[in-house]
This record gives structure tokens, C-alpha cells and sequence, in this order.
């Protein structure tokens, strides 16, 4: 039991979930051609940082790969960088199935999204 929820609170389902979630949420927006809440579009990127960043450091540590001294700014400026370079390195080709994977998941959720809100029509 306490494996199955291990491993549904790891970081890498939560942040597969954020993408998903988050990304259909702002399909909905697109779709309706309607701009976002102010506090959606500030708290979202704060948010998947922290993800991101939580799903490095478990990640990292499980494999014995060290951080750099600043990691937050590090992550801050350049991780859409650091995540592909890190895969890539740390499991060689099953590292573009995660890229992949990923890329999938963030497009397919806001198409996902926009359909859901073309099917509701302008008065749902």
C-alpha cells in the first residue's frame, strides 16, 4: 500500500498531472477566446518551476548525480535546457521517450481543451 502511494505523489505524476490539468484549463481560455485570470497566469509558472524542481532533486538523488551550487536560479532562467540535457544524460535514448512523452502531454491537454470548449458551444 504504501508503495502504490508513493508512487502516485512522486513528483513525476504530480507534474504529468499540472501539465495535463493546467493545460486543458487554458485550452478552455483559448477556445472561448477569453484571456486567462490574472492569478492563473501568475501562479501556473511558479508552480511548474516547483515541480520541476522538486521532480530534479528526487530524480537526481535516486540516480547519485550531483546539483550545482545555485540550482534555483540555474532551473529558473534555462530549464526548459537543463530537463531535455538531464534526460538525455541520465538515460540516454529512453530520455526522448520522456521528452516525448512530455511534448504529448502539454499539446495534446490545450488541443484537448479547445475541443472540449468548440464542442460546448459560445452559450455552455
Amino acid at each position: 500500500m504504501a508503495s502504490v502511494l508513493s508512487r502516485i505523489l512522486s513528483p513525476a505524476v504530480l507534474l504529468y498531472s499540472f501539465i495535463v490539468i493546467s493545460q486543458i484549463g487554458f485550452g478552455l481560455y483559448y477556445g472561448r477566446q477569453i484571456e486567462p485570470p490574472a492569478g492563473l497566469i501568475l501562479i501556473y509558472p511558479l508552480a511548474l518551476l516547483w515541480i520541476v524542481g522538486w521532480w530534479l532533486r528526487t530524480d537526481s538523488r535516486k540516480r547519485g548525480i550531483p546539483w550545482i551550487y545555485d540550482m534555483g536560479l540555474f532551473l529558473n532562467i534555462a530549464w526548459p535546457f537543463i530537463m531535455p540535457y538531464y534526460l538525455l544524460k541520465s538515460r540516454g535514448a529512453r530520455g526522448l521517450l520522456i521528452i516525448l512523452g512530455f511534448l504529448s502531454a502539454y499539446v495534446g491537454a490545450v488541443l484537448l481543451g479547445i475541443t472540449i470548449s468548440l464542442l460546448i458551444g459560445p452559450d455552455g
